[in-house]
């Protein structure tokens, strides 16, 4: 990121729908080259997600991530009566490593603490991020193990 560059944040819109499939797709280490030898995996793995997020978090919205108004990656969250989930996040690969995701993860988890609500994910175990969450005060929630991927959670935190 550039010196004097902004980062922003908007709803998205059906018009995003293109980008954010690619995005989904380089995320999901989906090589162009298989795409184009399977076009439907991407469009079944997209559909798939799209109808879990649809039927457990109705009400949850996704944003486009943007530095000087060019979309760089995405943030779906849902807002609960306790807690606020936070879906999916992801950076174009060559917007990781420089802080990005921990300004977006340190926005959403000012909007918790305001509300008094804890922050929720849940994330692969050997994703790299887990140091990030892990730094952040997020922690595995216990009785809900799994091979693959962990529950965690970030109480509130009272303002000073």
């Amino acid at each position: 990121m550039k010196a004097g560059s902004e980062l922003q944040r908007r709803v998205a819109s059906e018009a995003d729908e293109p980008w954010l499939r690619q995005l989904f797709a380089q995320l999901r280490g989906l090589q162009p080259e298989l795409l184009a030898a399977c076009p439907q995996l991407l469009e079944q793995q997209w559909q798939l997600q799209r109808q879990v997020f649809a039927s457990h978090y109705p009400d949850a919205r996704t944003e486009v991530v943007l530095i000087d108004a060019e979309p760089v990656g995405a943030l779906t969250w849902h807002e609960g009566a306790q807690a606020i989930r936070l879906l999916d996040i992801g950076l174009l690969e060559r917007y990781r490593g420089q802080g990005l995701g921990e300004r977006l993860l340190k926005a959403l988890i000012g909007k918790a603490d305001l509300q008094g609500k804890a922050l929720e994910l849940a994330v692969m175990r050997h994703n790299p991020a887990l140091r990030l969450y892990q730094r952040l005060g997020f922690r595995a929630l216990s009785g809900a193990e799994d091979a693959v991927q962990l529950q965690m959670r970030r109480e509130p935190q009272s303002a000073a």
